[in-house]
């Protein structure tokens, strides 16, 4: 899959002009007619729909699905959600088994194993039934076209960002407008912690954790984490002390303890820190900002900045990605009815006001606009998204988003947050089994 720098630019001045300009709803509604199935149609078809997320995604979702039913009153769409926990695996065995869902949403490190493994979805590159002219073109070609296919679409435009609830923040005495590098973080969440034991600066699973190294690494060495040639980015020197990093941060209670920390894993909405306000900020995916805001009260203000960037880094390190993807199964029996719904699902002006950004911003220009027009674009998330556009660092190669690849980094920060393994160990141990596991990825390339 190629991959180029996310100067997405067009879809910042998109978001921009939208936001600023009073954005009309946009003249997606002629595809209706073309692309949402003939109303005359007579044959009943039955979609089923998989997906995963909150509460608020879950409701404006199966309210989108209720929308096509007058589009398309053919077309029965059962729905398939859950939360996070669980997901990827039941997804998997699906495909693998030939039982998976219609349309398919699918998260981004998981697309480079299953397009190795087989021809599990759709081609929708050239498909006369999906419109893919509203999606930057290079955003579209770097997350989702493998092997010249273009395999999946994404759902909405997604930045990792700290996530602040600045009521909070500043009834603790924190800025809510500051730009953290790793001491003044460190320092910061040092003193919240001493001051008052049952609070931490930092909410973050073992998925946000890893995450942070991989920043750090970026940050360190200007580099990918993992190169094109499928050999390591970064010295043992750039290892160990990301691991020291995170090793003081533990001992200090900058972060909440792994071990509470991941009985929340994919959840962290559902953490109660997070819930009774003992957690001011959460470094994650701006997606996630909406599930974050529900569980507090509504006089809680949140708002959004960047990630941590080091003082003297090579590259910002900022991650901006699709918030997921959604792909249409090879083995569904109704092909171009799904296609036909997804194409509504991404394109149409009423479906994307009814969306709004329970998947972040939409990543079509059209749909960012009615979304916009019709309240339904949270302006922390968009301030998130644009930050994260204007300082985006290296776009992560698809060796680098492969689930065994990070699983290995994974397993090694858990050891260092447990205090199971020194920096040092942990350096040495995540550059042995990153390198054989890369080597066993290529082998099946």
């Amino acid at each position: 899959m190629k991959r180029k720098k996310v100067g997405a630019l067009l879809i910042a001045v998109a978001l921009i002009l939208s936001i600023l300009g009073g954005c009309s709803s946009g003249n997606s509604d002629s595809a209706k007619g073309n692309t949402a199935g003939d109303k005359a149609a007579d044959e009943k078809v039955t979609l089923r729909f998989s997906w995963w997320g909150g509460e608020d995604r879950h409701a404006a979702t199966l309210a989108a699905i209720e929308a096509y039913k007058q589009i398309a009153p053919n077309v029965t769409i059962e729905a398939e959600y859950q939360g996070f926990d669980g997901y990827e695996q039941k997804i998997k065995t699906q495909l693998s088994g030939g039982t998976s869902a219609d349309i398919i949403q699918l998260d981004l490190p998981w697309l480079q194993e299953l397009t190795s493994k087989g021809d599990f979805f759709v081609d929708l590159k050239g498909h006369s039934d999906f419109d893919a002219s509203g999606f930057d073109q290079n955003f579209l070609s770097n997350f989702g076209v493998y092997d010249g296919k273009l395999v999946a679409v994404p759902t909405g435009v997604n930045a990792y960002c700290m996530i602040i609830n600045k009521t909070l923040a500043d009834k603790l005495g924190l800025p809510s407008d500051a730009q953290w590098d790793w001491d003044s973080i460190y320092e910061a969440g040092k003193k919240l912690h001493a001051e008052d034991s049952s609070k931490y600066l930092l909410l973050a699973d073992h998925a946000a954790l890893r995450q942070d190294i991989v920043t750090m690494l970026k940050q360190r060495t200007g580099n990918q984490w993992v190169n094109e040639d499928y050999t390591v980015g970064f010295s043992k020197e750039d290892a160990a002390a990301s691991f020291e990093w995170l090793r003081k941060a533990m001992e200090a209670g900058v972060y909440q303890p792994i071990g509470e920390s991941d009985l929340f894993f994919g959840k962290i909405d559902q953490n109660p820190k997070w819930i009774n306000q003992e957690i001011p900020m959460a470094p994650s995916m701006s997606s996630t900002l909406l599930s974050l805001k529900t569980v507090l009260p509504e006089d809680v203000e949140i708002v959004t900045g960047l990630p941590v960037i080091a003082k003297d880094a090579k590259d910002t390190g900022v991650l901006v990605r699709p918030s997921q993807l959604f792909a249409v199964s090879n083995k569904s029996k109704h092909q171009d009815e799904a296609v036909k719904f997804l194409n509504w699902f991404m394109n149409d002006s009423e479906a994307a006001a009814i969306l709004g950004d329970v998947r972040s911003v939409p990543p079509v220009k059209s749909a960012q606009e009615a979304a916009v027009a019709a309240g339904k674009i949270d302006a922390a998330i968009t301030n998130a998204v644009e930050l994260g556009l204007s300082h985006a660092g290296i776009v992560d190669n698809s060796i680098a988003n492969n689930s065994e690849v990070q699983k290995v980094l994974e397993d090694v920060i858990q050891k260092v947050s447990y205090g199971k393994a020194t920096p040092e160990q942990a350096a040495d141990e995540l550059i042995s089994s990153l390198t054989s596991k890369l080597d066993e990825v290529k082998a099946r390339q």
